[in-house]
């Protein structure tokens, strides 16, 4: 039996249903992702929304992005980025949620696969951090289950991407869960968000991937600058192997 996920990332929403992001009206092209994913995907078991969610961090826009979700509350997964307000998504999403304090993380399982999310949110920081009671938890949940393939989803890659200015705004501290991958085989994959663009490197036997965001793209270039790229998303079908691709809006 094969799982199917959907990560979408950065998406970057306002208050402003009209609200621009360097040039990019964000809630237009977020809900251009949701009608293709319909299209092409809705079969999917999971919906996994990697940080970065509301660029105004407002109570308002977390309720606006439930909202556009609809029917797919159920399939939800949330994990929060430099850009939102944990006690806001806390308030919006409490089915998500139900601790009144600490990381937002999350965990799913079936027979053959066990799904991670980790909180790398740092508030006032647009860098990120995992910090020790988060990694001891990361370590009990994969010793529990160590022979079953396992995809981490956090919002800040824990390796360079090679683009000088954004891994500048990385992990403060990655060594100890760079650690835990490399000594934990069964982590297939890890997938971040965060750098708005496709990437793909490896720690250990884990692939390391990262997102396009539904709204605007970041070059690959040293210095800050926009790609021309189409918004976009990932899905992944995990079965004996992990299986990865990237899709974006000006695909057929």
């Amino acid at each position: 039996m094969s799982l199917r996920i959907v990560q979408i990332t950065d998406t970057h929403l306002s208050r402003d249903p009209d609200g621009v992001l360097a040039g990019v009206a964000t809630w237009k092209t977020f809900n251009a992702v949701l009608r293709q994913i319909e299209r092409r995907h809705a079969d999917f078991d999971y919906l996994v929304l990697t940080g970065d969610l509301a660029q105004d961090e407002a109570l308002e826009t977390y309720q606006m992005l439930r909202e556009a979700l609809g029917e797919w509350l159920h399939r939800l997964r949330i994990i929060p980025g430099n850009h939102d307000a944990p006690a806001n998504l806390r308030a919006v999403f409490p089915e998500l949620f139900p601790r009144a304090e600490g990381p937002l993380t999350f965990t799913l399982s079936n027979a053959e696969w066990k799904i991670i999310g980790l909180d790398s949110h740092l508030p006032g920081d647009v860098k990120g951090r995992i910090d020790a009671g988060q990694l001891e938890w990361l370590r009990g949940e994969l010793c529990a289950a160590p022979d079953l393939p396992s995809l981490l989803f956090v919002h800040h890659p824990p390796v360079a991407i090679n683009v000088a200015w954004i891994d500048k705004l990385g992990l403060h501290d990655p060594d100890d869960l760079i650690g835990i991958i490399e000594g934990s085989p069964q982590i297939k994959a890890v997938c971040a968000g965060h750098v708005h663009q496709e990437f793909c490197g490896q720690i250990g036997a884990a692939a390391v991937f990262t997102t396009p965001s539904t709204c605007v793209q970041f070059s690959a270039r040293a210095e800050k600058a926009f790609d021309t790229r189409a918004a976009g998303y990932r899905t992944f079908r995990l079965e004996e192997s992990c299986q990865t691709e990237v899709h974006r809006l000006s695909d057929s």
